[in-house]
């Protein structure tokens, strides 16, 4: 496993719970398989999408999330869980600047 430029290695990993407008609920989970490093694991009834996303060699976790919230029919996305693991590929690159 190599690091990245930054000399950190390792992987973000959130849990995020996305209530949507029922109607448009098939819709926005396939808009949110689109995200780089999403993983949609349900659709619940009343427009509830249980999504996991991880950081990748070209985006950040963060970014997925920041991306949800901007998603037409997302109504709110929480965040539910979030992990570090150093040993899961090299960090995102650091998309934020100070």
């Amino acid at each position: 496993m190599t690091k990245s430029d930054t000399g950190v290695r390792g992987t973000n990993v959130c849990g995020v719970l996305v209530h949507a407008l029922p109607a448009r609920a098939d819709e926005i989970a396939r808009a949110l398989e689109e995200i780089p490093g999403s993983e949609l694991h349900a659709v619940l009834d009343g427009g509830r999408l249980i999504v996991t996303l991880e950081d990748t060699e070209t985006a950040t976790a963060l970014s997925g999330l920041e991306t949800i919230h901007r998603t037409p029919g997302v109504v709110a996305a929480a965040l539910v869980y979030h992990g570090f693991d150093p040993d899961r590929g090299p960090a995102a690159p650091h998309v934020m600047e100070a």
